[in-house]
């Protein structure tokens, strides 16, 4: 099977997985015998598409690694069709049309490629300049002078970086209602509804029930702008001569490093963002709802009701899919938080395992994240209730990756650019009068006031 279609099955499998631990989580009652054997295949069918997918890698390797014979010596000229270059240096002529094909270049990892760029910047006559760097070189720029080259990173490398920004475990970014902007800017029109009264939903449609022949009384919705102008981000990242040379570490530094950083930098900026030329945060924003502490409230704590005062201010159509932002340090308050009935009590914080049966913690029900952008225990922002699935984020293209061995020259290290362009903001721009009950709004963003 086609690696493509081996990812997209891959793809696939994992939907219905997600989906299924999705429905199970939601459900009041224990998942039945057929959804927890549904997940155990499910599981097995992936690890099976996994073992493909290497397989069809490696093997997509030694084809582009094979696709890169050179001819080191006048003697072997005969061998093939043959393009003689300096110091008679013999390369394969038709290797340049069969690595554009290839999104590697050519080039098993990524740790091999930066050490390609490393023996180009610093040529030797022991060390020829690799013929696979020769392709990846930026057009209209001159690799003989440092100052003045540049190299493309494969599509592929640049591509994994990218896809780890996504990944749920690393970034709030996938999470987000995400959408890709080819042009500066990308403007939505937006509900501008701020109530949930009759006349207001969708800022103002209104259904009515009508008798034979009456006429129908007219509505519109009242609609608003929200623009998502990607800003940039970048990480310079050293790498010392040394490590480069040893490919393999190289490889899993620059990327790791590269990822983690814009990872940590996008979702900081989600939750605590201030709009000045990164992506408006969650935490003050006049959408966000922000719950008051308990009369008399002991400063640096978290108690019972502020969690169900928090759960009741988050609207039941966002329930579904929201989660518990926590700062790791009000993890103690949690887990001796208790719902006491007589001379007993049931605990509200349920731990990964246990009597939860989770692979997550749970708090009414929904995933409790430790996340390091949550503010500390008893500062508004230190617990956050949020469905950021009504958090908009746009992204131009992925990540972009530049070098140059000149800016620490004198350090023997080389620098490594990556760049990422990304905005967000929440969908709505204020809390929603609810359709009935009190005058508390609600919102799909909660936080808990400063206990101070």
């Amino acid at each position: 099977m086609h690696l493509d279609k081996l990812l997209a099955k891959r793809a696939s499998l994992q939907g219905q997985l997600d989906k299924l631990l999705e429905d199970v989580t939601g459900a009041d009652s224990d998942p039945t015998d057929e959804q927890i054997e549904r997940a155990k295949e499910l599981e097995a069918s992936i690890a099976k598409i996994d073992a493909m997918i290497a397989a069809a890698e490696a093997d997509r390797e030694r084809r582009a690694a094979a696709a890169t014979i050179q001819v080191h010596s006048a003697a072997d000229a005969d061998m093939a069709d043959v393009t003689v270059t300096t110091g008679d240096r013999i390369t394969v002529t038709g290797v340049r049309e069969r690595l554009l094909d290839d999104p590697k270049r050519g080039f098993p990892h990524f740790g091999e490629f930066a050490y390609a760029v490393y023996g180009a910047c610093h040529p030797s006559r022991s060390v020829p300049v690799d013929e696979r760097i020769r392709i990846t070189a930026a057009t209209g720029m001159s690799m003989g002078t440092g100052s003045d080259g540049g190299f493309l990173v494969p599509p592929e490398f640049s591509t994994k970086i990218y896809s780890g920004l996504m990944s749920p475990s690393e970034s709030l970014l996938s999470m987000t209602d995400n959408y890709s902007v080819t042009g500066e800017s990308l403007t939505f029109v937006a509900n501008a509804e701020t109530s949930r009264d009759n006349g207001s939903r969708w800022g103002g449609v209104q259904g009515y029930w009508i008798s034979e022949a009456q006429q129908i009384t007219s509505s519109k919705p009242k609609t608003r702008q929200v623009k998502i102008e990607p800003q940039q981000l970048a990480v310079l990242v050293y790498a010392t001569d040394k490590l480069l040379k040893n490919t393999a570490a190289a490889a899993t530094y620059l990327t790791q490093a590269a990822r983690d950083e814009i990872s940590f930098k996008v979702g900081d900026a989600i939750i605590n963002g201030d709009g000045a030329g990164k992506p408006v945060g969650i935490v003050g924003h006049a959408a966000t709802v922000n719950v008051a502490k308990e009369s008399g409230q002991v400063a640096g704590t978290l108690v019972k009701a502020n969690i169900d005062k928090m759960w009741s201010r988050c609207h039941a159509r966002m329930r579904r899919n929201a989660v518990w932002l926590i700062n790791q340090d009000i993890e103690p308050q949690l887990e001796s938080m208790f719902l006491a009935t007589g001379t007993t009590g049931f605990p509200v914080y349920l731990p990964a395992g246990g009597i939860s049966n989770q692979p997550f913690a749970t708090l009414k029900g929904r995933p409790v994240m430790p996340i390091e952008y949550c503010a500390t225990l008893g500062t508004s922002g230190d617990i956050i209730l949020a469905d950021l699935s009504a958090y908009v984020t746009g992204t131009r293209g992925g990540v972009d990756e530049a070098m140059s061995m000149h800016l620490r020259f004198d350090y023997a290290e080389t620098a490594f650019r990556f760049m990422f362009e990304v905005d967000g903001q929440p969908w709505i721009a204020e809390p929603l009068a609810p359709f009935k009950g009190t005058t508390n709004t609600l919102s799909p963003f909660v936080t808990l006031a400063t206990r101070a």
